[in-house]
Parts: C-alpha cells; structure tokens; sequence
C-alpha cells in the first residue's frame, strides 16, 4: 500500500514500481499531515511496519521556503507517528538524509560522526531523527531504523 499526497511525485511512478515488481499497489491519495485521513487508512488496513519516504527534499526550494518544509517533513513525520501510536504500530523505516551530517570535518564519513545541518531540509531531517530517537527513549517497543542515503535513485 502506497499513502501520497502526489505534492512531488505523480502515479505514473507507482505504475512504474507495479510494472518492476508485477505486483499492483493499493494507492491512496492523502497528506501525511491529514490525521484523520491516516487513521481511517490504518483502521481499514492491518499494518505492522511503516516505511516512510514522504517529504519534500530540494535544499534550495528549502531554503526559500523553510515553513513550508517544516510543516510537511517535520509536521507530517509528528502526525504519522501519533496515528501510528494509536493504532499500536510500532515499526518504521524512516528515509532520511546524509544532509544531517552537515559538513563533515572528515571523508568517508562514518555512522558515529557529529550531526548538523546547513539548510531547512537537512535541519528538519535532522529535527525527525531527534523526535524518533526521543519517541524510542520514551517507548522501547518502537523499533526505528534510520536511512541516511548519500546518492538516492528514482524508481525511473
């Protein structure tokens, strides 16, 4: 199942991953800032993992529109995870960023290296990750993986 608000996507992508895969996708059209709309979609469906790759992500747009930004990634990532507490969903792969690493004093850079960030987008994948790790600290049940991609590819 396939949840999109096709703010920065469209649905030729999701034909494109059925056509890959020969599997067809359930779609649904909804803002992840929607919270009702998320929790009639997870009461109708039996969900135990959540993958979560919605967000926008151009550091330049970013820094022009940081509200923005804010509101979608950070805010969407909040509302996700409070559906996904009330319907008892504790597992979620969250895409983030290498951006998080900020400027590294060093390369390659490794796992345990200081965070920061220079710009909105890398600040609210940076802000997500702080909120997921505060939320796992308060609750052990969730199990929370974090993807810092460096060069990510399309389904295209």
């Amino acid at each position: 199942m396939v949840i999109d608000n096709l703010s920065n996507s469209k649905e030729e992508s999701l034909t494109r991953v059925q056509e890959l895969t020969g599997k067809s996708l359930e779609f649904h059209q909804v803002d992840l800032r929607d919270y009702k709309g998320l929790e009639r979609i997870f009461t109708l469906q039996d969900i135990d993992t959540v993958i979560h790759f919605a967000g926008l992500k151009a550091v330049g747009e970013s820094v022009g529109k940081p509200l923005h930004y804010y509101s979608n990634n950070v805010g969407g990532t909040v509302t996700l995870c409070q559906v996904m507490q009330m319907q008892g969903v504790r597992n979620l792969v969250f895409s983030s960023s290498c951006t998080v690493y900020g400027d590294p004093y060093k390369v390659p850079i490794q796992e345990d290296f200081p965070r920061s960030a220079t710009n909105p987008y890398g600040r609210s994948k940076l802000m997500i990750e702080d909120i997921l790790s505060d939320l796992h600290v308060a609750d052990p049940s969730w199990n929370i993986a974090l993807l810092r991609y460096f060069n990510p590819v399309g389904a295209h």
